[in-house]
């Protein structure tokens, strides 16, 4: 896979275009504050995350069909589903929130009385 490719992937599975940078390929006007990249430097090819103007390289790769995969794989990637039982536990979450939150508001008001 090549980044014209991975471009194209990307818009099939949906990934917004704010999500990602690709340097002479797929850019962002104006640019986002946080979203993840692919650049080349020198012979590598370099995932990362740039946030709040810092850059956190996740990965260093050798050929650009690596780094594609890699990039491809963070942002289609949405974890685990929902656990066995899920339906049911919000069910009762729902059913009980005002019994749950009165014991969280006694818990912190006796925390905070204990306090010196």
């Amino acid at each position: 896979m090549n980044r014209r490719e991975l471009c194209e992937a990307l818009a099939a599975a949906g990934v917004a275009d704010g999500l990602y940078e690709i340097p002479g390929v797929h850019e962002n006007t104006p640019c986002p504050v946080d979203f993840r990249y692919l650049r080349q430097e020198g012979d590598a090819w370099v995932v990362g995350n740039h946030e709040r103007g810092v850059d956190d390289p996740h990965g260093r790769f050798g050929t650009e069909d690596a780094a594609c995969r890699f990039l491809y794989d963070r942002l289609t990637n949405r974890g685990p589903g929902p656990g066995p039982g899920s339906e049911e536990e919000m069910a009762a979450i729902l059913r009980d929130r005002e019994e749950i939150r009165r014991a969280a508001d006694a818990a912190y008001d006796r925390a905070r009385r204990a306090q010196p």
